[in-house]
């Protein structure tokens, strides 16, 4: 397979796939999974932001008690999109460390 498109396939559709159909099984399963978990996680949020479109009143809106109401979301959100980066960058040094192996061998 070309580099290049194990480049495209981490770092444009799926983080951890391109990695793995590169020939590094190991950590292209552990890329796609925390990809996946971090994307999942990642949707939590869309229900912070849910919420404070629905609660939002610029007269009346109370901080406090909307990160009383909304702090688990908001941290299962962020939590979910650092795992979600982190893959991503992995899976760039991946395809880096893909390509090299590709020009040392040829």
């Amino acid at each position: 397979m070309s580099p290049w498109v194990a480049a495209g396939i981490n770092l444009l559709a799926w983080p951890g796939i391109g990695t793995f159909v590169g020939g590094h099984k190991v950590s292209g399963t552990i890329q796609a999974s925390m990809a996946l978990i971090g994307g999942i996680l990642s949707l939590s949020l869309i229900v912070v932001l849910f919420n404070l479109a629905l609660e939002f009143d610029p007269t009346r809106f109370d901080t406090e008690e909307f990160m009383a109401g909304n702090g688990t979301y908001l941290i299962v959100g962020m939590t979910g999109f650092s795992l979600l980066a982190f893959a991503w960058i992995w899976a760039a040094v991946s395809s880096f460390l893909i390509a090299n192996e590709s020009k040392i061998s040829n």
